[in-house]
Formats: C-alpha cells, structure tokens, sequence
C-alpha cells in the first residue's frame, strides 16, 4: 500500500505538474491572431499620464504557427472611455503598415484640456483576408492642478558689466495644464544671489505684478533687467564770465572817447595812452571774472564688489501658486551675470 500510495502521490505530482506547465503554455503563450499573423501589444509606458502627457506600447506582428509567409499588414487604434470625454487622448500607430514580421509603435498623446479619467486603446490588425483586434489596453490621465513654469528664452547680455551699468535677458512664463492667472497677476523675483555680498546687484521685470498674466494656452514673456551699484560723477556746469568781464571796460572807454573828442590834439593823445591802460587792465580783470567748472565722483550707495554672479528666479501668483518648478530640493531657472571693476575716473 506504502509504494502504491507512493506511485500515487507521485503521478499526482507529476499531473500538477503537467498541469502547470500546459497552463503556462496555455492563453499567454498561445499567439493570437489570425492564419495569417500573430498580433502582440504591450502595456502603455506610463500607464498614467497627465494632460498634455503622452505614453506609448510596442507593437510586434509576427509569423502564425507553421508559417513562415510574410504578409503585409495594416495597423490601427482607437480610443475609448465609458464616460464622455472633452478632448479625449488620440492614438497613432508608426508605421501603418508592415510586414511579417514587423514592429511598429502605438503613441497617445493628450491635451492640457483632456478630461481626467481611464481610458482604454485597442489595437486592430488586417491582413490581406483577415483582422484581429488585440484585448483593450488600459491608460488613465490624472487629475492634476493648473500651474506655471518659468524659462530663461534669453540670456542676460551682455554677460559681463562694470560696476555702475546693467544688463537685461528675457524670462518667459509657461502655463501648464491650462493656467490661467488670477486678477493679481504673477510677481517675478530673484529669489536668491551668489555670492552674497552688502551691496548686491538688483533685479526688476518687466511686466510684473498685476499687469503679467498668462491665458491657459500661450506663454508671456518678461524682460529681467539687472541694475549694479558704481560711481556718479558731479559737478556744477560750467559758466564762463569772460565776456561778461569785458563790459566793465565799456564805460571807461566811453569817458576816455568823450575827453578825447572835446580836447586839443595833445590832449587827445594823453586820453589815448589812458585808453590803453583801460583796455589793458580789462583784460587783466577778465581771468578773475571767470568761473572754472569743478567735477568729483562719489558712490552714494557704495560700489558692487566685481565677482561672477547667479540668480535663481521664482513666480508667485496672487492666489499664491509658485512657479511649479521650484520646490524644497529644486530651485528655478538662474542667470549669471559677471560685474568687473569700475573704470577710472581721470
């Protein structure tokens, strides 16, 4: 009884087996198809995307069971949800078509207005006399909240400055995910400097604030204008008295013309040597008449240190949405700018 119980136990381990193996050669291993082709569709990569997303399945057509006859075969998809969809996901297949054996690729892409739900793609194969439709794949596009994204679309030129002169780049603000900005607008900023130093350079943007808001569709874009700290000069402007200085000799040579005209011949030529001596202390008189201008340089507010500078830049919105490519390990798009010595004043 021992060995036939053991024979039993035996042949029931081997029928398991048999089983098992039968099985695992069985719906997964079999092709499916037609007598023509063999269709196989692999899952969607991702198998979840956001709107404006796309994922993608390999697609193989190979040889039926004993057959090697290569056929042409057409391919296609299509899209299906069991609720109304606004801009449902399309699907592409590249290429078309293609002969046995083949590989093609199967793309649904996605809007930023898709709505948010499970969608299922079938991928259907026909061959010169027979189609086969492979079972539904599964994708879903998730539920995401509308936000932005900043971009450097310029750099800041020109890329070095001396201290004193600034330069400017373009910043451009994306929305994802259909964004559009509340009545407060969107507040540009550098949120941060390196090095840093006591007297930073500055950064403006223009439009900002109130007057910078994006539509859910089409990107805005923002001039960033980084300003530096470096010598005034000053001074009075120059105003020269010389010719002022002339007309005080203008009454004295009126004198001297009227006493040379009611005297005699030697009289005449005393009034002229005294005209002579008026005219010469004019001219003499004209230099402390005059005024010099007067210049000097000063720094108000101090002088940039000359160093290689970045700034990172960030977006808040009135509603308080940031710039979604920024987080607690990621900073947003920076610029640098490099800030030399200012030149010498003579």
């Amino acid at each position: 009884m021992k060995s036939v119980g053991g024979h039993s136990g035996f042949a029931a381990v081997c029928l398991l087996a048999c089983c098992l193996i039968f099985a695992g050669l069985g719906p997964a291993a079999m092709a499916q198809g037609t007598s023509e082709f063999t269709l196989q569709a692999a899952s969607f990569d991702p198998i979840a995307v956001v709107p404006s997303g796309a994922s993608s399945s390999l697609i193989t057509v190979g040889y039926p069971a004993n057959s090697t006859t290569s056929v042409p075969v057409t391919l296609s998809c299509q899209v299906n949800s069991q609720q109304a969809a606004t801009d449902p996901p399309v699907c592409t297949v590249s290429p078309t078509s293609v002969t046995v054996p083949g590989n093609a690729t199967a793309t649904v892409t996605t809007k930023s207005t898709t709505s948010t739900q499970p969608y299922s793609i079938t991928i259907t194969a026909t061959g010169p006399t027979t189609t086969y439709t492979a079972p539904a794949l599964s994708l879903t596009v998730l539920a995401v909240t509308p936000q932005f994204t900043l971009s450097v679309s310029s750099a800041v030129a020109p890329s070095s400055v001396p201290a004193g002169t600034g330069a400017e780049g373009t910043v451009t603000v994306n929305p994802v995910f259909g964004y559009v900005t509340p009545d407060g607008g969107i507040t540009l900023a550098c949120a941060s400097i390196t090095p840093l130093v006591t007297i930073a350079p500055v950064c403006s943007f223009t439009p900002n604030g109130s007057t910078l808001k994006v539509n859910g569709t089409t990107a805005v874009n923002a001039t960033l204008t980084i300003s530096t700290f470096g010598p005034v000069t000053t001074g009075g402007a120059h105003s020269s008295r010389s010719v002022f200085g002339l007309w005080f000799s203008l009454p004295l040579l009126g004198i001297v013309s009227f006493g040379a005209a009611a005297c005699g011949k030697r009289s005449r030529r005393a009034w002229g040597v005294l005209s002579l001596f008026v005219l010469g202390g004019a001219f003499i008189l004209i230099p402390g008449c005059s005024t010099s201008n007067s210049t000097s340089t000063t720094t108000p507010n101090g002088v940039t240190p000359a160093n290689a500078y970045t700034f990172t830049i960030v977006g808040v919105d009135s509603n308080g949405v940031v710039s979604s490519n920024t987080s607690t390990t990621t900073s947003g798009p920076s610029v640098s700018l490099t800030v030399t010595a200012p030149p010498k004043t003579p």
